[in-house]
């Protein structure tokens, strides 16, 4: 009985020995290497050394961006760090028992955790992007037209570069195989573009009217308003409005109080007088054939157009407003001389607005088609 049980003891400890041989060989081959199956961005790193697996991995992230000739690098200084962490979890941290250690090693799933949990750091890398963006980026210059010393003057527009930061982060963030990725750029087309403007050149209204230059005040009033009015462009398709493009009438702005029509009495106000301007352009917007969609008439009669064809305004409360119907853009000329306001249209003649054979005025026109009044 004696030497079956001291027999069964020899036995217990030599099973104890061969497995514990076992595990120390095993800890020895596995300790520093990946496990099985570990496959990250299509590459298998099974029985790769930490070391390895860290190089690759940094070696399969983009480390420049480029944009035509031009080379930016890139830095993942956190999204290194979080690699680091996630392979603490790929080869467990020593507890500082050898024999712990080996257990541990023998107990590591086959299966690790996903690559997905490292969390490569988005917001490290927008940050480089949007520094590049203020490189990259060139904004679009818009073609520009103005009515100057009888003729209109033209300049060429150009288009503009938008670096695309959102999809040149995607593809940062999809690429594992090139060190390089190319900029995602935009192009953003100038508005007005030079096509635009070389369609404004037909003559589709013209009217004038005229003021007493004694009124020293109102004179002053109705050439800011022109001033404001000159050289706008209305883009096909757009409602024109006078009150927002020439803005509220203020001590501030340069207009001075003259007499305002409220109620079928006079009175004076800042800014009176610039319903010439309105009614001006509303005379000129009606030979052009362009579609009204605001316009109020003087409770009293006035003396710069017939009854009944004057367009009165009144900031916040009372506006002009035309929507412009042509096929394209639309130049606003607003001119004024010793006694006279002329205002025309510039734009794309068709058959619904034909070009202006004269021109037009109360109490007369313009003597000449090419001059403005004496």
């Amino acid at each position: 009985m004696k030497k079956t049980r001291l027999l069964i003891m020899v036995l217990l400890l030599q099973l104890f020995v061969t497995l514990g041989s076992g595990t120390v060989v095993s800890y020895a081959n596995t300790r520093d290497r990946a496990p099985s199956g570990l496959m990250v961005w299509g590459k298998d790193f099974s029985g790769l050394s930490r070391a390895q697996v860290s190089a690759h991995l940094r070696d399969k992230l983009p480390d420049t961006v480029t944009y035509k000739k031009q080379v930016f690098p890139l830095k993942w200084d956190n999204t290194y760090v979080k690699i680091e962490q996630w392979l603490d979890q790929v080869y467990p941290v020593s507890t500082g028992s050898w024999f712990a250690d080996a257990f541990q090693s023998l107990a590591r799933p086959s299966t690790v955790i996903s690559f997905e949990s490292i969390g490569v750091d988005r917001a490290e890398i927008i940050t480089q992007l949007h520094a590049l963006s203020m490189v990259i980026n060139e904004p679009a210059r818009k073609a520009t037209i103005v009515f100057e010393e009888g003729q209109l003057k033209k300049t060429d527009g150009r288009s503009g570069i938008e670096f695309d930061i959102e999809a040149t982060w995607l593809k940062i963030s999809q690429e594992h195989e090139q060190q390089q990725v190319e900029a995602v750029i935009t192009i953003v087309p100038a508005k007005p573009s030079t096509a635009d403007i070389s369609n404004i050149g037909d003559n589709l209204g013209d009217y004038t009217t005229y003021f007493n230059s004694q009124d020293v005040q109102r004179t002053n009033n109705v050439r800011l308003a022109a001033l404001a009015l000159n050289n706008h462009l209305i883009p096909p398709g757009e409602v024109f409005s006078f009150n927002d493009v020439v803005g509220e009438r203020t001590e501030e702005t340069g207009y001075l109080p003259s007499t305002v029509f409220v109620n079928q009495s006079k009175i004076n106000d800042i800014g009176g007088g610039i319903c010439q301007d309105s009614s001006t352009l509303y005379q000129a917007v009606l030979q052009a054939n362009l579609v009204i969609e605001e316009k109020h008439t003087h409770s009293l009669p006035v003396s710069y157009v017939l009854r009944g064809q004057d367009a009165t305004v009144s900031y916040g409360i009372l506006d002009f407003r035309f929507r412009n119907n042509t096929q394209g853009y639309l130049l606003i000329s607003a001119r004024t001389g010793a006694n006279w306001l002329r205002i025309r249209l510039f734009g794309l003649a068709d058959d619904e607005h034909p070009e202006l054979s004269n021109p037009e005025g109360y109490p007369i026109g313009p003597e000449s088609w090419d001059k403005d009044p004496k």
